[in-house]
């Protein structure tokens, strides 16, 4: 399995009543896998849907059959995720219109498996250069890609929360899954929109590049309550020490 120092920090921000992050990691035999979901909803809502994602994703990594590649097994658990988030919706009143993102990351061995709904974000810090791996699912994201919003527009549009796709909302979601090999020295960073609209990549840079995961995580969250903290905010690093060559694709495995 990968070395690999890990760190994460889940804060409520400077403003709401109610922190509707959750974050989680679950250390196995042959690697790590981590994950960061924002709920949506209100009233606790956003809250439980957060929860019972994580809650879902673990449990169903751990129930998919042993001989299915990492990738498969993550976009099975986001697919249960989605239906147990999605009926709880339509069943319990006070949870109607609830939903979360959902990004979550296995490292096994040198190599890396991404499942992905919604804008929180996994970032690469490889050869001092930081790189966006997942794509974000919003309305101002469809207009950059499209020409009409340049990326600082989209930053600070009133529109820039409002997402196309999430779970809990629709009976099937469509998932991003992304594939990569790791290497020593790579620096993965995974977390909520609380943190990565309010700080600048330029300064997410510094930070990586300054302070082992703890610190990072720690620096991150207070430079995003130094501007506000209007959202809840969770971060996520995991600093790769050292890896074996990644396997041939068909041998990737998650253990137990």
């Amino acid at each position: 399995m990968p070395d690999v120092e890990f760190f994460q920090l889940s804060d409520v921000g400077c403003v709401r009543a109610e922190n509707e992050d959750a974050v989680g990691h679950w250390p196995h035999e042959d690697g790590l896998l981590f994950a960061v979901a924002d709920g949506i909803g209100g009233h606790a809502a956003g809250e439980v849907a957060s929860a019972v994602a994580l809650e879902a994703l673990s449990r169903e990594m751990d129930r998919a059959p042993g001989g299915w590649a990492v990738a498969k097994r993550l976009r099975r658990a986001v697919y249960e995720a989605n239906l147990e988030i999605y009926n709880k919706a339509i069943t319990i009143p006070e949870l109607r219109g609830m939903g979360t993102t959902l990004t979550a990351t296995a490292l096994v061995g040198g190599t890396l498996a991404t499942a992905h709904v919604g804008d929180s974000r996994l970032f690469l810090w490889r050869d001092r250069t930081l790189t966006q791996l997942t794509k974000d699912h919003t309305w101002v994201a469809e207009q950059v890609a499209y020409g009409i919003l340049s990326a600082d527009d989209a930053r600070t549009h009133p529109r820039r929360n409002v997402l196309t796709r999430c779970l809990g909302r629709e009976l099937i979601v469509s998932t991003d899954v992304l594939t990569l090999d790791l290497r020593p020295g790579d620096v993965l960073l995974q977390c909520s929109d609380g943190i990565h609209v309010p700080v600048p990549e330029p300064e997410v840079c510094e930070l990586l590049a300054a302070h082992p995961p703890e610190a990072a995580c720690r620096a991150l969250v207070r430079r995003a309550r130094e501007e506000g903290g209007e959202d809840n905010m969770s971060v996520q690093i995991a600093a790769v020490v050292s890896c074996p060559p990644p396997p041939p694709k068909s041998w990737w495995r998650l253990g137990r």
